[in-house]
């Protein structure tokens, strides 16, 4: 019997409740990544362990989602409260599995090829996830992630996906070379400070690696206009309590900033949003629903087009 007649005797939901469960357990593995790096602590030894008494967490207490909820946000040894973040990272990347693994994986046809293009588009979804929250906590978007990836989206392409070499090659340079002298490199030469991180720049090219011209346009665009909602939202609640409202970009705080010698600077009260979770929102927006996204606006824009032609 082949591999694709074998795959079809085993049911759908077995299936995607696999990708599930593996999904989670990756989410698990990239709470330690969002935790660890920043502190530039190794993300394979120790073992997982509570950050406040150091004991290990045994392996029933580190069962994804579930154990958060067993205990209660708490660790067992000593009481210490876990963030809410460890359960949701792992339920998010979970669920994210399902959905990839619902687009990939076929009914019927080669298996094997439909397994390939799922590891390859959970690894990204997994990445973006992981940029996305530590980019969140600290304001940074981490080259050991977002570097690789770009290698891995070439090739992906070259060799599994759809684009081929030469789509994402320049896609990605495109991507860095255009964020990189436009809202970098040009807005500081304007304003006096950057428009945009350098780790924007790199997350958008490996958006270009995987994703190719559309899809990189789209995570922007996407990205800009949900952070550019965000920020507004953000700047009319701070109003509200009193504070100031101009946002600020990561590269103007200082690392002193936790210095008790240093002078109060209103600038600490403006409101800071990092970009790189409206670009990774973005990205997981073309993945999954981009597709008819982009034939609504076409057909949306043609409407629109032929009714001013008719008033002329």
């Amino acid at each position: 019997m082949e591999i694709n007649e074998l795959i079809s005797l085993i049911p759908r939901w077995q299936i995607l409740l696999a990708a599930g469960i593996f999904g989670a357990l990756w989410g698990s593995f990239a709470n330690v990544v969002i935790v660890r790096w920043p502190m530039e602590l190794s993300v394979v030894r120790p073992g997982s362990h509570c950050l406040s008494c150091k004991t290990p967490i045994h392996w029933y207490d580190n069962i994804p989602v579930l154990s958060f909820f067993i205990l209660r946000g708490k660790c067992r040894h000593c009481g210490a409260r876990f963030s809410f973040r460890y359960a949701a990272v792992e339920l998010m990347l979970g669920l994210l599995s399902v959905g990839v693994a619902q687009v990939t994986l076929p009914q019927s046809g080669d298996f094997l090829f439909g397994l390939a293009a799922y590891f390859v588009w959970f690894a990204f979804v997994w990445a973006l996830v992981t940029v996305a929250m530590i980019d969140l906590v600290h304001y940074l978007i981490p080259d050991v992630i977002v570097l690789p990836g770009i290698v891995v989206g070439i090739l992906a392409n070259t060799f599994i996906l759809r684009l081929g070499l030469l789509e994402p090659v320049i896609a990605a340079g495109a991507a860095f070379a255009v964020i990189r002298l436009l809202f970098i490199d040009g807005y500081r030469l304007i304003t006096g400070r950057p428009g945009m991180g350098a780790g924007d720049a790199k997350l958008l090219a490996m958006f270009g690696a995987f994703l190719g011209y559309e899809g990189v346009l789209f995570a922007l665009f996407a990205g800009a206009l949900q952070g550019a909602f965000v920020g507004a939202v953000m700047v009319v609640v701070r109003r509200r309590d009193g504070e100031l409202n101009e946002p600020i970009f990561e590269e103007e705080l200082e690392e002193t900033e936790d210095d008790d010698n240093v002078v109060p600077d209103s600038r600490f009260r403006k409101a800071r949003v990092p970009f790189g979770p409206f670009l990774a929102l973005g990205a997981l927006e073309y993945i999954f629903v981009g597709e008819y996204l982009l034939r609504a606006y076409s057909l949306a824009l043609g409407h629109f087009m032929y009714n001013v032609q008719n008033l002329f």
